[in-house]
């Protein structure tokens, strides 16, 4: 059993680095399983979405699409080809980071909120990304803390006790001058990391907060 965690951990880490159309062969290579190889290119293409909401290199985050749009074009050619249609709404974030970390801010705002509409209509996966709680943290990054305060807990409602989630909700309202609400989510985000002995910044700053009321 470890040594197929083992496998499957090196797998993920090849297939961020490696050339997309290979993506199948790498992990078949690995795992000795085809269908197995197709949940970890799925899986891949999950972490692919998540990681390029910190890019803001307009040169690298375009390569990330390409390799993702890659990524996808092989998932089409499984055996699974309906996993790229349900992968669309993470895409469609893709192509919104890329939108937002080449410029074009408010277009890239519009990508996630159309599809932050399109999950609160019809639901998301398990797996997939809350679409509102990314659009909150852009408009957060845009200087637009009031804004991205009401998208955090319009999100928080869907997904709660979410990391991102509180702490971004926390420094919308303290940066808005809503100290009470800041207090509030901050003090929550301390409770549902009792016991990690976590030294993230963002739980220093949220003990540095509380300490100064």
């Amino acid at each position: 059993m470890g040594q197929r965690a083992d496998a499957r951990s090196r797998l993920l880490s090849e297939l961020a680095a490696a050339p997309a159309r290979k993506g199948y062969g790498i992990a078949y290579d690995l795992l000795g399983n085809r269908a197995e190889a197709e949940e970890a290119v799925q899986e891949a293409l999950a972490r692919a979405c998540e990681s390029i909401a910190d890019l803001r290199d307009p040169a690298a985050a375009l390569d990330a699409l390409k390799h993702y749009d890659e990524l996808l074009e092989a998932t089409r050619k499984g055996n699974k080809p309906y996993i790229a249609d349900d992968l669309r709404n993470e895409h469609a974030i893709v192509k919104a980071w890329v939108k937002y970390a080449s410029g074009e801010r408010d277009e890239g705002a519009r990508l996630l909120r159309s599809v932050a509409d399109t999950q609160d209509k019809v639901g998301k996966r398990e797996t997939e990304l809350p679409a509102r709680e990314m659009l909150a943290d852009m408009l957060l990054d845009m200087q637009h803390p009031q804004e991205a305060l009401a998208e955090y807990e319009t999100s928080l409602r869907t997904d709660p006790n979410r990391f991102n989630g509180l702490y971004g909700a926390a420094q919308a309202a303290e940066i808005s001058q809503q100290k009470q609400k800041a207090a509030a989510y901050y003090s929550q985000l301390l409770k549902n990391c009792v016991g990690s002995h976590s030294d993230r910044p963002e739980l220093t700053q949220a003990k540095t907060l509380l300490a100064a009321k």
